[in-house]
């Protein structure tokens, strides 16, 4: 091995390799010189068949190893693969034989891979790819590394496969999570506790704990809630340096931890040193597993417009109610100013009945003669509306209530009865 290379120990056949001859960290050394772990007529004969390296140490070592890990001929065709190669496509044996390069999907991406592997047998250091690898039609997002390999005066390469199909995706998924999280008109925020919580451990010590949570990301609209430019600036900060924590409000935590960190939704009055008094509704949620608290996330809204919406409405609800308390008073007076008047009206109206009654009564009692009444001029009889004629006495008394007496006037009585004459008597 050329200098700077590390020298594999070994021993009797079907002992371990030192593993340093893997590392996949770029160096400076120029490559894996093979001549130690052949036989000795095999290191003389100058030349070995790379398909038979599983019958050697070092093939031995590639096959223990938990890495997918191929190893690829002069030609650059892939004359090896261990069985860790499994556990990215189950048709793995079928890679043997193969070139190389039609396992990289893209036209662009082969020939920038062909490209490394040139530069790695030309100049003997380690290259890393990170790309597309197309396994029996399985596409997998992988990171290789590519190691020259000697024996004698042939040149191979091997390349060690990390499958990072699962994180990219994670990483994807991360990506869009916080773009989607970024435009969210809210702000978000997720917090993490030192240390795992049991959710039976004592309010107060969870209380202690919840206060220093620290917090490890969130969105831009959170940030710019808290007066800082972006969420990075704010990484680190504890939940008591972002919420309000103390007074009023750690009754809201004490019972958001005795409910098992439901979904807990309060208020909050925070002055801004730029906007005044402004109003937010704080939603916690907690990440719960295994009934252990791992961390949380707080979402945070402004609610001043609609706090300022509520108390006008409340205002406008306050004067409608005293314009109606006002009105009804001044209804309540009319009303009862009314009912006397109904009243007086009602008694006059009786006095009234009473005095048409009184008058119907005087009327019936009283019958008034008037108009011309035809009389004899010899024996005063009157003539009646039939024509028949009447004493006098008889139609007074058919036409009022007038009675009669009968007596003698003096004239009458001198002229009847002067014999018995006597002026005194009448008077």
């Amino acid at each position: 091995m050329t200098k700077n290379d590390n020298v594999p120990s070994h021993g009797r056949s079907g002992q371990s390799v030192d593993p340093h001859i893997l590392q996949v960290t770029q160096v400076t050394t120029q490559s894996i010189d093979l001549d130690s772990l052949f036989t000795k007529d095999v290191t003389a004969s100058g030349s070995f068949d790379l398909s038979r390296v599983r019958d050697v140490s070092f093939g031995r070592l590639l096959e223990s190893l938990p890495i997918p890990t191929l190893l690829l001929d002069s030609s650059l065709s892939v004359v090896f693969a261990n069985e860790a190669l499994g556990a990215i496509s189950p048709d793995w044996v079928n890679v043997v034989g193969s070139p190389f390069s039609s396992l990289i999907p893209g036209d662009t991406e082969r020939e920038h891979i062909l490209g490394l592997l040139a530069r790695v047998r030309s100049e003997r250091r380690t290259q890393v790819h990170e790309g597309l690898l197309q396994v029996e039609g399985r596409i997998l997002w992988c990171r290789i590394h590519f190691r020259s390999v000697r024996f004698k005066q042939q040149r191979s390469v091997l390349a060690i496969i990390e499958d990072l199909t699962a994180e990219k995706k994670q990483l994807i998924l991360n990506e869009k999570y916080q773009q989607l999280v970024d435009i969210f008109p809210i702000g978000i925020s997720e917090f993490l506790f030192e240390d795992p919580l049991p959710l039976r451990n004592h309010t107060e010590e969870i209380m202690d704990a919840l206060s220093e949570a620290e917090l490890i990301g969130g969105n831009r609209q959170f940030a710019k809630m808290c007066g800082h430019a972006d969420i990075d600036s704010m990484k680190g900060m504890r939940l008591r340096e972002v919420f309000p924590f103390d007074g009023n409000y750690r009754r809201q935590y004490c019972t958001w931890i005795e409910k098992g960190f439901a979904v807990r939704t309060f208020e909050t009055r925070e002055r801004d040193v730029e906007c005044g008094t402004r109003y937010y509704e704080i939603t916690l949620v907690g990440n719960v597993k295994n009934s252990r608290i791992l961390g949380f996330w707080g979402m945070k809204q402004d609610i001043t417009q609609r706090k300022e919406a509520e108390a006008g409405l409340r205002s406008a609800r306050d004067s409608l109610e005293e314009r109606v308390r006002q009105r009804t008073a001044e209804l309540m007076e009319t009303t009862q100013q009314l009912t006397v008047e109904i009243g007086e009206r009602q008694k006059a109206e009786e006095e009234l009945t009473t005095l048409v009654h009184e008058l119907q009564y005087a009327l019936a009692k009283v019958k008034i003669l008037s108009g011309l009444l035809p009389i004899c001029a010899s024996c005063k009889k009157i003539r009646d509306d039939s024509g028949y004629w009447t004493q006098v006495e008889v139609y007074v008394r058919e036409h009022s209530d007038a009675d009669f007496t009968h007596s003698i006037c003096p004239d009458c009585a001198r002229k009847l009865y002067p014999d018995f004459f006597d002026p005194g008597y009448c008077r």
